[in-house]
């Protein structure tokens, strides 16, 4: 205990020091204080967020930026660390407070902005990237790896996605295997296999 309570003591004398110690009783200091503020929770969100990518999982703050776009948590926090910085910097370089708040505000929204087009693009490209393994059904690709017959395991199929080329472990329920680049049509899909059927049976059944 008196280890940490040491660390802490050191740590704030030198944010003390270099005028980096929150203190309300100045401009100067509130100003820190903002900065630390966003600075602690943008760190905690990164944190938390990265926890949750490598369990698997998906931060909720994710749901949000697709539902409020622009209005997200990360570009709010982006505008709280440029005021607080923004301002925190011009009044310790000897400008007025109003002109702290200026260039805060200033900052803030060129970093709302900017944080926002950046979650913004990123949620388009994870939407965009994802694939919806039963939009295959229907179409028609071709046997990679051949499939052997009556549902056994073992064979490949691509298929042109219009987002990707996709390639994927498939079976069929024919008689016979169907080998390499054979011309097939998928008629079920989950996201660990395709189920297909040649193409020339799916003519013929239609003649």
């Amino acid at each position: 205990m008196e280890t940490l309570i040491n660390i802490y003591e050191w740590i704030a004398r030198i944010l003390d020091a270099a005028s980096l110690l929150p203190n309300f009783n100045t401009p100067l200091g509130i100003f820190c204080a903002i900065a630390w503020v966003g600075t602690l929770i943008s760190a905690i969100m990164f944190i938390v967020a990265f926890i949750a990518d490598m369990g698997g999982g998906e931060l909720d703050a994710g749901a949000v930026d697709g539902d409020m776009g622009a209005f997200s948590v990360q570009a709010v926090m982006g505008f709280i660390l440029g005021f607080g910085w923004g301002g925190y910097l011009t009044v310790a370089g000897g400008a007025g407070v109003g002109l702290g708040i200026f260039v805060g505000l200033l900052v803030g929204i060129i970093m709302f902005f900017i944080i926002a087009g950046i979650m913004k693009a990123i949620y388009s490209l994870k939407v965009d990237g994802s694939l919806k393994y039963e939009s295959l059904v229907g179409m028609t690709g071709t046997v990679y790896v051949t499939i052997p017959p009556h549902g056994e395991p073992g064979g490949q199929v691509q298929v042109s996605h219009p987002s990707q080329l996709v390639t994927m472990a498939a079976v069929q329920d024919g008689d016979e295997p169907l080998p390499a680049q054979t011309r097939i049509e998928v008629v079920a899909a989950t996201t660990y296999q395709l189920t297909v059927r040649p193409v020339s049976n799916v003519t013929s059944s239609q003649k």
